[in-house]
């Protein structure tokens, strides 16, 4: 009896060490069937963000801009992001975290462009290659993941060669991106190991083509502006373009029936383009172009060959400004000193493009400042244009004339046109003498004195300056030769 009742006792026993032995069986079981179905759930929101990322990248080299930003949260924090563009659907990620498991991303190489990276912990990533050696570009092939056999797999061709990544182990890790940011009218993708890529907003785009557009009218007005009133052109009437109850320019008419507009400017990072005569060479009254960069005190000279650039629309050397797409995804101020037939960077003083931006303010650049009845300011950046409203300065007296060795010379003159406050300063050299006798506001007589030593086979030159005292100004070259008349 004892020893029947021994067995049952050991039965029992043995039958409740079999049950926990398969409960624990069972646990294990369900912790890996849980593992893995985690490890699966990664691995669907890794392959998405992949796809994801190429996209951005492709991004890069389209003008395509994004126009909405919505953010998606779990409570109150925000997990990810659906991101709008102009030209293309609208993608979604989701927030990333440091992670042992491989996270694909990109990285842009050392020729600017962006490859395919894989890193198993932040800031420890390596170029993915193919069967060659070679880095696989962002733009042309997706890599995808998978597990096999309890290893990270990656194929970048579709499927048709997998190559091992590491133990799949099943920690957390399914994104690139750390967030989102907005600055300066660009998106920045942060990823996780701090490198970024931006894009811009459509809106920020429009304004800077718009400020593009504007600047470059202005331009044109101007050369035309300028060449026009050395002709003898003046204004007649001058009249607000209004838009949206603000005055965003005027509209200038002319004697000649031409009619230009210039438009109020804002403030930017593009540098003032503008004309202005050259103070220090009284006797040229030619205006040249000029440029002056942000944070400089004053205007310099636009030189082509070292020379500077005259506004002369037969020349064809117009300054014109552009917004070029770089790399980076971002756009820079570009110039072109040939009318547009060739753009380069614009570089700041530090040799750095000048990042295209249009801060809110209401800094006009480029307009018309002033004017009353009798002339136009005309402001480009610091410089200044003079238009007169009144038929312009005309001199008749002749541009010829013969003298002798201490020889006097008396010429006659009448002025046209002109507001009636009229100046005149002749300009002599090389020891010649010259004085005005007016005998009225608009007529008199230039005397003219030559030196001793002026002898046969020279001749010198005079400029005879008229100005009105209100900013216009003609000037006459007057060629004196040895001889009797």
């Amino acid at each position: 009896m004892k020893q029947r009742l021994s067995s049952i006792l050991t039965a029992i026993v043995l039958v409740f060490s079999l049950t926990g032995c398969f409960n624990q069986l069972e646990n294990e079981l369900g912790h890996l069937s849980r593992r893995i179905k985690a490890m699966e759930d990664n691995l669907v929101l890794m392959n998405e963000n992949i796809s994801t990322l190429q996209s951005l990248v492709n991004k890069l080299n389209s003008y395509d801009f994004v126009t909405k930003i919505t953010r998606i949260y779990s409570g109150n924090e925000v997990i990810g992001y659906t991101i709008s563009f102009s030209n293309s659907p609208s993608i979604t990620i989701y927030n990333g975290k440091d992670a042992q498991t491989p996270v694909i991303g990109v990285k842009k190489a050392e020729d600017g462009v962006f490859y395919w990276v894989v890193s198993y912990s932040v800031g420890h990533e390596e170029f993915i290659t193919n069967n060659v050696g070679q880095r696989v570009p962002a733009v042309a092939a997706t890599p995808k993941l998978k597990i096999e056999n309890g290893n990270w797999m990656v194929t970048y061709d579709n499927g048709e060669i997998w190559h091992y990544l590491g133990q799949a182990t099943g920690a957390s890790g399914t994104s690139f991106i750390k967030s989102v940011t907005e600055m300066d009218g660009y998106v920045q993708f942060n990823f996780l190991d701090r490198s970024y890529i931006s894009i811009p907003t459509l809106e920020t785009y429009d304004k800077l083509n718009n400020i593009v557009n504007t600047t470059n009218s202005n331009l044109s007005a101007l050369e035309e502006l300028v060449n026009l009133v050395n002709q003898g052109v003046y204004a007649k009437e001058i009249k607000p373009v209004i838009e949206a109850r603000d005055t965003i320019g005027y509209k200038l008419s002319l004697s000649d029936g031409t009619a230009m507009t210039f438009y109020n400017g804002v403030a930017t990072t593009l540098p003032t383009i503008g004309a202005a005569q050259d103070i220090a060479n009284p006797t040229d009254t030619n205006y040249y172009w000029t440029i002056k960069y942000q944070g400089e005190t004053e205007a310099r000279w636009i030189l082509l060959n070292s020379e500077k650039v005259r506004v002369n629309p037969k020349a064809t050397t117009m300054p014109m400004v552009g917004l070029g797409k770089d790399t980076d995804g971002l756009y820079y101020w570009t110039i072109s000193y040939d009318s547009g037939k060739t753009f380069t960077w614009i570089l700041a003083n530090d040799g750095q493009k000048v990042l295209a931006t249009a801060p809110e303010s209401p800094k006009v650049i480029t307009g018309i400042t002033y004017f009353d009845v009798n002339y136009i300011e005309l402001t480009m950046g610091d410089q200044k244009v003079i238009v007169p409203r009144y038929p312009p300065l005309r001199i008749d007296i002749p541009t010829t004339c013969t003298m002798a060795a201490s020889d006097t010379l008396s010429i006659g003159y009448t002025i046209t046109g002109g507001s009636g406050n009229l100046d005149l300063l002749p300009i002599t050299q090389d020891g010649f003498y010259a004085r005005i006798i007016k005998s009225s506001v608009y007529t008199g007589t230039l005397t003219i004195y030559s030196p001793a030593t002026f002898s046969e086979g020279n001749e010198s030159k005079l400029v005879l300056l008229v100005s009105d005292g209100l900013g216009s100004l003609r000037n006459t070259i007057i060629t004196i030769k040895h001889g009797t008349e």
